[in-house]
C-alpha cells in the first residue's frame, strides 16, 4: 500500500511541476520565487508527515536498497551542463561552476560507492562524508539559485546573467523536482547509516 501511495503521489509531483514549467510559473522575472519554493516545501513537509505517522511509510523505506539510493544520484552528472552553461555565458559562474561541479563528484562519488556495496561493503564513514557533501550541494544549489537569480532575492545577481535558465522549462524540473527528491534520498541514506538497537543500520556497510 505505501509503494503504491508513493508513486501515486511522485508521479503527481512530477506531471505538477511538468505542468507549471510549460505554464511558466516559475519563470516570473521580478518576484519572489515563492511557487518555486512551494514546490521544494511542500513535497518534503508532506513525506516528513508520512514518515513521523505512518509506519507502513517506514517500513516501505526502510526496504529500499542502500545501492540504489546511492546509485540513483548517478543522474547528477547533470552538472557538467551547469558548467557548459557557464562557459557559453547562459549561467552566473557563482552558481554553476561551484554546484555543477558538486554534483559531478557527488555523481562519480555514488558511482564509487553503489559498486562497493553491490560487490562487498562500503565503509561507513565513507558513505557519511558523501552522504553529508551530497546533501550540502543540493541544499547550496537551492541557496544560490536564488540569490543569483533576477528576482528580488537575486542579491548575488550582476548584470543579465543570471539563474533565469533553472526556472525555464524543461530545466524547471531540476529545482521543483529532482533537487528536492534527492535531498529526500539523502536523508533516507542517513536514516539507513544509524545503527538501531546494536545492529548496523545496513549489514553491507562496513562499520
Amino acid at each position: 500500500m505505501a509503494r503504491t501511495s508513493s508513486a501515486i503521489v511522485l508521479a503527481a509531483w512530477f506531471i505538477a511541476a511538468l505542468t507549471a514549467g510549460l505554464a511558466g510559473v516559475f519563470d516570473r522575472p521580478g518576484r519572489p520565487p515563492f511557487e518555486l519554493l512551494a514546490f521544494v516545501v511542500l513535497p518534503m513537509a508532506g513525506f516528513f508527515t508520512a514518515y513521523v505517522v505512518s509506519r507502513s511509510f517506514r517500513a516501505f523505506t526502510a526496504n529500499l536498497k542502500l545501492t540504489w539510493l546511492v546509485g540513483s544520484h548517478l543522474w547528477r552528472l547533470v552538472g557538467l551542463g551547469f558548467v557548459i552553461g557557464w562557459y557559453v555565458g547562459a549561467l552566473p559562474a557563482g552558481f554553476a561552476i561551484p554546484e555543477g561541479l558538486g554534483d559531478i563528484l557527488a555523481a562519480l562519488g555514488a558511482l564509487v560507492l553503489a559498486r562497493s556495496l553491490a560487490t562487498g561493503s562500503a565503509p561507513r564513514s565513507w558513505l557519511l562524508a558523501w552522504n553529508v557533501f551530497g546533501l550540502v550541494d543540493l541544499v547550496s544549489a537551492i541557496t544560490l539559485g536564488v540569490l543569483y537569480s533576477n528576482g528580488p532575492l537575486g542579491l548575488l545577481a550582476s548584470g543579465s546573467v543570471t539563474t533565469r535558465p533553472m526556472v525555464s522549462f524543461p530545466v524547471s524540473l531540476i529545482p521543483t523536482f529532482f533537487v528536492p527528491l534527492f535531498i529526500l534520498l539523502h536523508l533516507l541514506t542517513f536514516t539507513r547509516l544509524t545503527p538501531k538497537q546494536g545492529r548496523p543500520a545496513e549489514q553491507s556497510v562496513a562499520a
